[in-house]
């Protein structure tokens, strides 16, 4: 007896409204990292935000990956996808812990989260296609 799977396209679409909140995060993330070199809100202190919803967006980058996987998708490039996004933020966060001792390492930190964004978006833009 064969089983056919089903693609649970709620989850695909709680997937993609993930990663909505993703791309808020890493926007945030742009803001406060700016705040870094002056650019404040007030008397607020944007460094300690920067690193708290950094790692904040790594494990939504992870909820999304269990929900593509759980949503039983035939979608290699999902799949692909969804697991690459945690990954760069892995690799984000370990950037960021080495541009107390290593400043060069900021320019590849930026650099990262542009491609982060894109990776996001393109992501999203799958997700919600594939939902619907």
């Amino acid at each position: 007896m064969s089983e056919e799977s089903v693609t649970d396209a709620k989850m695909l679409d709680w997937a993609s409204k993930a990663t909505l909140v993703l791309l808020v995060l890493v926007l945030w993330q742009g803001a406060s990292g700016i705040a870094n070199f002056g650019y404040s809100i007030g008397d607020m202190n944007l460094g300690s935000s920067h690193g708290h919803s950094g790692e904040f967006a790594f494990l939504v980058s992870i909820a999304i990956v269990a929900m593509v996987v759980r949503s039983k998708t035939d979608s290699s490039q999902l799949k692909g996808m969804a697991f690459g996004l945690p990954v760069m933020f892995l690799v984000q966060i370990g950037l960021g812990y080495m541009m107390s001792s290593m400043t060069w390492s900021g320019m590849l930190h930026v650099m990262l989260a542009l491609g982060i964004m894109s990776h996001a978006t393109i992501l999203w833009y799958h997700l919600k296609s594939a939902a619907s």
